[in-house]
């Protein structure tokens, strides 16, 4: 599968040509990691976000797992509305591959190509209100559990 496949499947990217998604795709770098290797720690200062191209990565705050990351998966996008201290550690747990985007370039193209950036602004809020509507259900679904457990 090519990156441009991996890439056009993710969230943010809906609604981009292949030739907008390539122009984004272009001032990226990939990042290779082999198991173990964290991508970024809690409380690191970070200015990317990264889509995962191949292999995986889980969430942890400190030696709990809240989740694991597949292909396809983008994770570090609250940079994007500048909060770039690190929530968790993210941790290769096999050889991955990752598609790093630096926060500047996708905000350089508010001056280049303003579509372009009005297309990823509007998937990263619909991005965030849905794993806001999530993390909501969960919350409400713990309640309930320790309503009836009490």
């Amino acid at each position: 599968m090519s990156i441009l496949q991996v890439v056009k499947g993710c969230p943010i990217f809906y609604e981009l040509y292949d030739e907008e998604i390539m122009k984004i795709v272009g001032f990226c770098r990939v990042l290779n990691l082999e198991p173990e290797d964290y991508i970024f720690k809690e409380g690191d200062e970070g200015n990317e976000i990264f889509l995962i191209l191949q292999g995986a990565a889980c969430v942890k705050k400190g030696d709990i797992e809240i989740a694991q990351l597949r292909k396809g998966d983008l994770f570090g996008e609250m940079v994007l509305l500048k909060e770039n201290i690190r929530n968790a550690d993210i941790v290769a747990t096999q050889y991955t591959d990752i598609l790093v985007l630096k926060y500047d370039d996708i905000f350089n193209f508010y001056k280049k190509d303003r579509k372009i950036f009005s297309i990823l602004m509007l998937n990263l809020s619909r991005m965030l209100a849905t794993r806001l509507n999530k993390a909501g259900k969960k919350i409400e679904s713990l309640i309930i559990t320790q309503k009836k457990a009490a």
